[in-house]
Order: C-alpha cells, then sequence, then structure tokens
C-alpha cells in the first residue's frame, strides 16, 4: 500500500494495484482488510509503530532527556531514509489525500510526538501547543523534502531539526548547543 501510495498518490491506488505489488489475491487482501482505508490505516499504523521503537531504542537511561533529543531525531530520520514510502504516506498522503480517519490517525501520531517533545526536562511548563507549534515546522520540510525526492539530504537536517524543536523549551543557547552536539550524531554513519 505504501510503495503504490508513493508513486501514484492515495486517491489513485486500488486495491487491484496493492494486490499486483504484494502478490497476493483478493482473498488474503480481504481476510485482512475490509477495503483500500483499513490497508492504508494498518500502513500508517506500521510507521507510528517503527518510529516509536526507534526512539525507544534511541532513549539511553544514563543521558538526560535533553541529550536524548538528537538521537531521537537521528532515529526519526533513519527511518523516513529507510522507510520513504512509509514516511510519505504518513506525512503527505494520509493528510492531503486520505480519509478522515487516516487523517486522525496523522494527528493522534503528531499528538504522541509533541507529548515526547515535552518530557523535555526544563521545559519550562510551556503548553502542548509550543510542541505542537515546534514539531510543525519540522513536519513542513520533511514534506517538502519528501516531496521533492530528497529524501537523502534529511540526515544533514537533524542540526536543523534538533534545534527547531528544542528552541520553545530551552532558549537559542542550548538548543544552539544540541544542535551542534546533532552535527555529530549526525554524520558519525556517514562514509
Amino acid at each position: 500500500m505504501a510503495d503504490c501510495c508513493a508513486e501514484v498518490g492515495y486517491g489513485e491506488t486500488t486495491i487491484e494495484a496493492v494486490l499486483d505489488r504484494a502478490d497476493v489475491g483478493p482473498e488474503s487482501f480481504e481476510s485482512h482488510f475490509a477495503g483500500k482505508e483499513d490497508c492504508a490505516l494498518a500502513a500508517l499504523n506500521q510507521i507510528v509503530s517503527e518510529t516509536l521503537a526507534r526512539i525507544s531504542m534511541a532513549d539511553s537511561p544514563g543521558e538526560q532527556a535533553i541529550d536524548r533529543r538528537k538521537f531521537e531525531g537521528k532515529a526519526i530520520v533513519d527511518l523516513i531514509v529507510a522507510r520513504t514510502s512509509f514516511a510519505a504516506l504518513g506525512l503527505i498522503e494520509s493528510r492531503q489525500c486520505g480519509s478522515a480517519r487516516m487523517h486522525e490517525a496523522y494527528e493522534s501520531a503528531a499528538r504522541v510526538l509533541a507529548l515526547m517533545a515535552e518530557r523535555i526536562e526544563g521545559g519550562g511548563g510551556r503548553p502542548g501547543t509550543a510542541a505542537r507549534a515546534a514539531l510543525g515546522g519540522v513536519e513542513a520540510v520533511l514534506r517538502r523534502e519528501l516531496a521533492g525526492g530528497n529524501v537523502r539530504r534529511l540526515p544533514r537536517l537533524l542540526p536543523d531539526f534538533v534545534y527547531a524543536v528544542l528552541v520553545p523549551f530551552v532558549g537559542p543557547g542550548e538548543a544552539l548547543r544540541q544542535a551542534k552536539l546533532a552535527v555529530r550524531v549526525a554524520v558519525e554513519e556517514e562514509p
């Protein structure tokens, strides 16, 4: 489903195309999904589950919460690069072309990420709106890069993402310090 949506968009994706891509028959599809929307929701749930799993693996108990943000951000960026079609379904198609249920799934995942951003120690009691606004800017850049086919560029943007998410909570000085540390995290796996 995610690959088909990445190629032609959710609106143009047909169950037949998904069946051909997955090399399964209609009976197998119907035993798992009530229709195209259910299949798309399953794909969305998959990417959300993988995102949360990568974030939890990135958390190091010995690190302070603020220092972990760069590793969590890298985990998300790495997942987007590895699973581009799922990321496009989650960040673009579910918001722009999907059903109301798909949009609700997207919003639910965004709220979870905003809550995770709020866990930053020393957050100063900023409301959830600040976390959601910070994530909104990052989301916009992610969507632009995905839509433009520039997904391989995302790891280099990690320092900018770290800064954008942290600045409402810890101020520009600490956010800049963390962004500079994220430069090392972003390039440590590059060849």
